[in-house]
């Protein structure tokens, strides 16, 4: 079975710019590669403060514990429901996580198997770190 997977980038504005230019042209070209999804932040602290040590927990509780709904999710993991639905909220909005009406409430599933994360060293543009 292929992973689905997503890579989160860490580059400037003007870098995601260009990237999209390049498939445009592709298209336009007729040429279509498969592309894995991608999210892009402009530095590390914007990273950091997405994926944050108790989002990637949810993650796992929500792929290997397979909680029924957001309150299940959130006393698996030992928070605050307002908390973990925030943060639920934050997945969502991302594409990382979907939530499906399951009886009275709604129950999230991970969408991919695998996050990506890539880190340039070398950068036409300065990124912040």
């Amino acid at each position: 079975m292929v992973a689905k997977r997503v890579v989160i980038t860490i580059r400037t504005l003007k870098e995601s710019f260009e990237e999209a230019r390049k498939v445009a042209r592709e298209i336009d070209k007729g040429i279509f590669k498969k592309h894995d999804p991608e999210i892009s932040f402009e530095n590390y602290e914007t990273f950091k403060k997405f994926l944050s040590q108790k989002r990637l927990e949810l993650l796992r509780i929500i792929e290997f514990k397979k909680p029924k709904s957001i309150k299940d999710l959130s006393k698996m993991a030992h928070r605050d429901f307002k908390n973990v639905y925030d943060d639920v909220k934050i997945l969502k909005t991302y594409d990382l996580i979907k939530l499906k009406k399951f009886n009275s409430g709604l129950m999230p599933t991970v969408i991919y198997d695998v996050i990506e994360l890539r880190i340039p060293i070398k950068s036409r543009t300065r990124i912040k770190y």
